[in-house]
């Protein structure tokens, strides 16, 4: 049964949807929202964007190539209208102008509204069967609408963006998971739609190095504050990179050319370190390190892969063997901020959020003081600065003061029925997509990305990938062992 809200058949219709199923067109998407980035034309981008998105919600029947189009809405502002203030960099007021704002508010109901009614088409003609990853979003989404409630802090902004984030949680997997198959041919979809978005983020930050590796690099060192691109900075910048390395690899494992593809995961790592972020440099090695085991354990060109890795350990041994004391400078570098003079916790700034977060939670134990309780942040301007709350920097703590511990309680049952799930029936598969989430929430203990509206989008539409349900011929085929 065909599930598509649009189900009539014609040669254009037809067309449409064969380009939009093509394994390659996400190569489109970012050869045109890179053309936008460098001309500033981020509306061209946006519409392209939404409107495709829209496109694929009414003509498909397999949601696939939605997930990695979704990511690519993490990247489309251009550095001409950034609308962050940071250091002697003033942002632009582009996303503040009356005339584009209505354009966005119309785009994002566009969307929004696609996703909406696709959901609600497919659950009328398909039903749905709840599975255990569903009941803990369920949870979590629930607390996210209870966020501050009897706090004297609480605003009625609490619940509104409790509920966008309940959607993006809860509402976006319901829709993915609903409307994908677990097949080989689709996970190897979403594999090159990774690697299309991937290669616009090394272009860019290429462009960037080019362009300004003067005051990037001082005296041998990576000044990370001088890493920003339009859409985000260093941290953004790395921690993408480091959730597109576990799809590269899972290219690595199945692929007749699996060296070409671990060669590219390795080149991701490193734009990883480039960026200058701490946090990407622990998330990229934890992604790399773990797909590199899984490589050697299991992959079709398991020889080879194991001597590449194996190869790159080695130089990475030869050269901090050889360039010790420049190593120890960077390492001394990297870790300077961390902790204090007197040898105590700083985290660059994460322990006197994360003991703010407990003041919070004290005050609100029970359901905590609500997302916009606020926390310092340097400042931003613009849509982000409107919209979104200032975050902790850390989910647990975040959890706590916003949610308080029944918030915690539930997002600690959706982990534990994510790993359940997955756990149920392990592939190879399954297992890249895992490692793409874990990496993500790993930095997350660090980070906000899962509370922010747009990268939420990559974690709920890559969770049915990762917990689902196999078809049975991929099941047979890639079955693991633990």
């Amino acid at each position: 049964m065909s599930s598509a809200i649009i189900k009539q058949k014609s040669p254009v219709l037809d067309t449409v949807r064969g380009v939009l199923c093509n394994r390659f067109f996400p190569f489109a998407t970012a050869t045109l929202v890179t053309a936008c980035y460098y001309s500033g034309l981020d509306m061209v981008s946006l519409y392209y964007l939404v409107f495709v998105a829209a496109a694929m919600a009414f003509l498909l029947d397999d949601l696939t190539p939605l997930v990695p189009h979704l990511a690519f809405l993490n990247i489309f502002v251009s550095m001409q209208n950034c609308p962050l203030n940071f250091g002697e960099m003033v942002g632009s007021d582009f996303y503040t102008r009356t005339g584009n704002l209505v354009q966005i508010v119309i785009l994002i109901f566009v969307l929004a509204g696609s996703m909406i009614t696709r959901l609600v088409f497919t659950l009328k003609e398909k039903g749905f069967k709840p599975d255990l990853t569903f009941w803990g979003l369920v949870a979590v989404a629930a607390l996210f609408l209870l966020n501050g409630v009897g706090s004297k802090a609480y605003v009625i902004s609490d619940t509104l963006y409790g509920a966008l984030l309940a959607f993006l949680f809860l509402g976006v997997f319901v829709l993915i998971s609903n409307t994908v198959k677990l097949t080989d041919e689709n996970y190897m979809n979403l594999v090159w739609g990774f690697i299309a978005f991937s290669a616009v983020l090394v272009l860019e930050l290429g462009v960037l190095y080019a362009e300004r590796h003067d005051v990037i690099i001082v005296g041998g060192h990576i000044i990370k504050q001088q890493v920003i691109l339009g859409w985000g900075v260093w941290n953004s910048i790395g921690t993408l990179f480091c959730i597109c390395i576990p799809p590269v690899c899972l290219a690595a494992a199945k692929s007749k050319y699996g060296y070409a593809f671990l060669l590219y995961a390795a080149l991701l790592t490193a734009c990883a370190f480039l960026t200058g972020s701490r946090q990407a440099m622990l998330g990229s090695t934890f992604a790399f390190g773990a797909c590199s085991v899984a490589l050697i354990v299991k992959s079709r060109t398991r020889l080879i892969n194991a001597i590449i890795i194996g190869a790159i350990a080695l130089v990475a041994i030869i050269v901090v063997a050889v360039k010790w004391d420049k190593v120890l400078s960077s390492i001394e570098y990297i870790l300077n901020g961390i902790f204090n003079d007197d040898g105590s916790y700083s985290g660059g700034g994460r322990h006197r959020l994360m003991m703010l977060a407990i003041n919070y939670f004290k005050a609100d134990p029970v359901f905590g003081g609500g997302f916009f309780i606020g926390f310092e942040s340097f400042e931003l301007t613009g849509i982000t600065g409107t919209l979104l709350p200032t975050f902790a920097h850390c989910t647990i703590f975040e959890l706590l003061a916003t949610c308080g511990i029944l918030g915690l309680i539930a997002y600690i049952g959706h982990r534990v029925t994510t790993v359940i799930a997955f756990a149920k029936k392990p592939t190879l598969n399954k297992f890249y997509m895992a490692t793409c989430i874990a990496t993500l929430l790993l930095i997350c203990l660090f980070d906000n990305y899962i509370f922010y509206l747009l990268p939420t989008l990559i974690y709920s539409s890559v969770l049915p990938f990762a917990t689902g349900k196999p078809e049975p011929e991929t099941l047979t085929r890639a079955k693991i062992k633990f």
